[in-house]
C-alpha cells in the first residue's frame, strides 16, 4: 500500500512528474533529515527510492511496480567520461525462468508483460558519496521505439531459441544485440538453475539492456527529447506472432538529435518477412561481394586512403546508405567490426589483437567485469576479402559472429594465467601462439621504449590480447558457425 499520494497511481504522466522533483538532487537534499536520521546504510539505492520517495515496499512480483499504470521503475547508475554522461553498467531486468520464459509467446512473455514502459531514474555514481547523496541527473519514461523492438524482439526469440534447444548454459550476451541475458549472482552450483531441454545445469541469468543501448536513451534526455513512442496499431500488430511488416516507424521523426549518428534501418518496412537485422545487414553487403577495395571506393565516390585504418567502417556506412559518421545499430549495441584477409589460397596470416594489457589493472579485475570477458561478449562483424588469382583482395563475405559460451571459457583460463603471472612479476611465459589455446599474448608496443608501469614498480614491454588466426579462419570457414 502506498503512503504517499502526491500523484496519479494509475498515470504515467503523474508518476513521472512526481518523479521528476528529485533530479539535480539526492534523496537526502530532496526528503531532508527525516531520511538521513532513518537511513541505515542498508539497502540498494533502487529500495530506498522505492520506499522513502514512492512510499512502496520493494517486491519481486512478475508485475510492474505500478501495476495500475503499467510502469516499472528502474534506477541506473552514470558516471563522466571524455565523451560527457554515460552508463556505468548494463540495466537489469528480471531474473530469466528457464522452465517457463519458453511456452510464451514475446507478448506474453515476463520480459515484455513487466518492462514494456519503464520510469528511468539515472544518478550519478560517485565513490566518495554514500547512496542517498548521489545526485539524480534524468527521469523520464521510456517505451521502445518500433525499429529497436523490432531487435529486442529478436533478440528475446534467440534468448528462448537456445533454452528449447536445451543450450540455456550456452547463452551468452554476445548472441543478442539490445536485449541481453547476463548472469545474475555468482555463478556458482548453489545458483546455477535447471533447465527443462537438458540436464545440465545453467548460470543465473536475467534481462538487460546493454550499457551502449542506454547511452543511446542518455544522449536522446540531454537533449531535451522526452518523447514516447505511441501505442499504434502498428505497434500492436508489430507484437503479434502474424505480424508481416506492414508497420513502419519511421527514424526520422527522431532525427536531428545525433549530429553523427544514422539509422541502418531507416522503417521496419524495409525488412523482409522473418528477416533478423543482422540478416538484413549482411544482404545490404552480399551486392557488392567480388569487389575490390579501390572498386568499392570508385563505386561510392569514397575520399579515403586505401590504408586508411577505419575503412571497412566506412565501407559499411556507404553500403548502408548512413550518410553520417555512425551507424546507430552498431552503436546501440556495440557492435565491433573487424576486417579479415585471407590469401588467395585461404591462409590467413594475421591474428587478431586488441587492447594492451594494463598490468596494474588486471590484478584488480574480477572476470566477470573484466576487459577481456566484456570483450568476447560482444558481438563482431567480420568484412571479410580474399586475394583473387592476380593477387587483388576482393570483398568475399560478411559475417556476424560471437564466441561460442565454451570458447569464452577458455578466455576465462586465459585470463586467470595473465593475472597469476602478473601478480607474481612472470611477464615472459604468457599464452604463446604455438600453444594452440586460441588465445596468445604478444607485444603491441610503438617500439623496444614503449613501456607499461607493472604492480612490482618496475616497467616492462607492453603487450597485447590476441585471438590465434587459425581459430579465426576456422571460425569463418566452418558452416556452423554460419548462424546468425
Amino acid at each position: 500500500m502506498r503512503r504517499n499520494r502526491l500523484y496519479d497511481i494509475t498515470d504515467p504522466f503523474s508518476i513521472e512528474k512526481f518523479a521528476r522533483r528529485i533530479e539535480g538532487k539526492s534523496l537526502k537534499e530532496l526528503l531532508g533529515d527525516e531520511l538521513a536520521n532513518s537511513y541505515s546504510g542498508k539497502g540498494k539505492l533502487g529500495q530506498l527510492v522505492e520506499d522513502s520517495l514512492f512510499g512502496y515496499k520493494p517486491n519481486s512480483k512478475a508485475e510492474p511496480d505500478f501495476k495500475e499504470a503499467g510502469v516499472e521503475l528502474k534506477t541506473a547508475p552514470i558516471k563522466k567520461n571524455s565523451k560527457g554522461l554515460v552508463s556505468k553498467e548494463r540495466l537489469v531486468f528480471n531474473i530469466i525462468d528457464y522452465n517457463q520464459e519458453y511456452k510464451f509467446t514475446f507478448r506474453e512473455s515476463s520480459f515484455w508483460k513487466k518492462n514494456q514502459l519503464l520510469l528511468l531514474m539515472f544518478y550519478l555514481h560517485d565513490n566518495d558519496k554514500i547512496s542517498i547523496d548521489y545526485l539524480f541527473k534524468i527521469v523520464r519514461l521510456w517505451r521502445f521505439p518500433l525499429t529497436d523492438l523490432k531487435i529486442i524482439k529478436d533478440d528475446w526469440n534467440k534468448i528462448v531459441r537456445k533454452i528449447k534447444e536445451g543450450k540455456a548454459h550456452e547463452i551468452s550476451e554476445g548472441d543478442t544485440l539490445y536485449l541481453g541475458a547476463c548472469t545474475k549472482g555468482s555463478t556458482a552450483k548453489t545458483s546455477k538453475r535447471d533447465q527443462p531441454f537438458s540436464e545440465k545445469r545453467a548460470p543465473q541469468r536475467a534481462f538487460s539492456l546493454k550499457s551502449k543501448y542506454l547511452n543511446f536513451i542518455i544522449q536522446r534526455s540531454l537533449k531535451g527529447d522526452r518523447e514516447l513512442p505511441k501505442i499504434t496499431d502498428d505497434y500492436l500488430s508489430f507484437l503479434e506472432e502474424d505480424f508481416r511488416n506492414e508497420a513502419a516507424e519511421p527514424t526520422l521523426k527522431y532525427g536531428g538529435l545525433f549530429e553523427d549518428q544514422e539509422s541502418a534501418v531507416k522503417d521496419l518496412s524495409q525488412y523482409k518477412e522473418g528477416q533478423t537485422f543482422e540478416e538484413f545487414i549482411v544482404e545490404k553487403f552480399s551486392k557488392f561481394y567480388g569487389f575490390s577495395e579501390t572498386e568499392i571506393i570508385n563505386y561510392f565516390k569514397l575520399n579515403i586512403n586505401i590504408k586508411a585504418k577505419n575503412k571497412s567502417y566506412v565501407f559499411a556506412r556507404s553500403i548502408l546508405g548512413v550518410k553520417k559518421d555512425k551507424i546507430e545499430e552498431f552503436e546501440k549495441s556495440d557492435i565491433q567490426i573487424k576486417t579479415v584477409k585471407f590469401e588467395n589460397n585461404f591462409v590467413l596470416k594475421e591474428s587478431m589483437s586488441f587492447a594492451q594489457i594494463k598490468y596494474n589493472e588486471i590484478i584488480e579485475e574480477e572476470w566477470e567485469n573484466s576487459y577481456l570477458q566484456e570483450t568476447l561478449s560482444k558481438k563482431f562483424f567480420f568484412v571479410i576479402f580474399k586475394k583473387d588469382e592476380n593477387g587483388k583482395s576482393r570483398l568475399y563475405k560478411t559475417q556476424f559472429w560471437n564466441m561460442p559460451y565454451g570458447d569464452i571459457q577458455i578466455g576465462k583460463r586465459f585470463w586467470k594465467d595473465i593475472k597469476h603471472k602478473v601478480k607474481i612479476g612472470n611477464y615472459n611465459d604468457f599464452w604463446k601462439i604455438s600453444d594452440n589455446q586460441i588465445f596468445h599474448v604478444r607485444p603491441k608496443a610503438a617500439n623496444s621504449s614503449d613501456l607499461m608501469p607493472t604492480p612490482q614498480g618496475t616497467y616492462e614491454k607492453k603487450k597485447a590480447y590476441w585471438i590465434n588466426s587459425s581459430y579465426i579462419k576456422e571460425q569463418i570457414l566452418s558452416e556452423e558457425n554460419q548462424k546468425y
